[in-house]
């Protein structure tokens, strides 16, 4: 069984708008939305899980029935970061999930995650017990203690973009996130930084420079113009 646990429980002061950004409107359809599309519409999936900001689990549960999400099994409350949000799914998931059985941890505000992406994610999961998107990152990247000045510039070909989703064997993740329980090894922003904590190698699936996070407003507007491009076929030339 494939189980997909997407992460809906954070806030961000620094975001611009009255409400959180997995669930601002885009063409009178929540962000959240067009990401539990993606995993619905995706033939490997079997089940979604979504760990909610609390007071927005009924909202959820309209959106669920509003856009026919079938797959969607439970919602739950999400943690106070991305890495207890993750321990609390798959604590949920314990007695359902057997030998081989894989969940797929997605941010809800990564909308445009593409049906080629998970597939990827899944495949090298089957090899070396976890695929993580990731990506080249082609723009200078430098150390900087303030955001104003840099002092080091950092090799970007040693530098990878760390996306989701990241698909885990369930055993594995499981044993990783007790583990770091147990070592006090808290507060990861993600799952792969958790298991680099830890001491142990993440390894890549392909990702997309289009599989964007919505962080910022602009970045709403990004994802708009995104979407279109995508959604938009070309039209015919009847010349040729």
């Amino acid at each position: 069984m494939n189980v997909a646990l997407i992460l809906a429980g954070g806030t961000d002061s620094k975001f611009k708008m009255d409400i959180p950004k997995q669930f601002v409107n885009v063409n009178n359809r929540p962000i959240i939305v067009y990401t539990l599309e993606v995993f619905q519409k995706h033939p490997e999936i079997d089940e979604i899980i979504v760990t909610c900001l609390d007071g927005w689990q009924e909202m959820v549960r309209v959106y669920s029935k509003q856009f026919n999400i079938t797959k969607l099994t439970d919602i739950i409350s999400g943690g106070k970061d991305a890495q207890e949000s993750t321990y609390k799914g798959l604590k949920l998931l314990g007695e359902r999930m057997d030998k081989g059985d894989v969940v797929v941890v997605h941010d809800a505000i990564r909308p445009l995650v593409s049906e080629e992406i998970i597939t990827k994610s899944l495949e090298k999961c089957r090899k070396k017990g976890m695929g993580v998107s990731a990506t080249p990152i082609m723009d200078t990247i430098m150390h900087s203690d303030n955001g104003k000045e840099g002092y080091q510039s950092i090799n970007r070909y040693e530098i990878m973009k760390v996306q989701t989703p990241q698909a885990f064997d369930y055993q594995v993740i499981m044993e990783l996130h007790e583990r770091a329980i147990a070592e006090n090894c808290l507060g990861a922003w993600d799952n792969s930084s958790m298991i680099t904590k830890l001491g142990e190698k993440v390894y890549f699936s392909e990702g997309s420079d289009v599989n964007i996070k919505i962080n910022t407003v602009e970045d709403v507007a990004m994802f708009k113009a995104l979407y279109k491009m995508k959604n938009t076929e070309e039209p015919i030339d009847a010349r040729r």
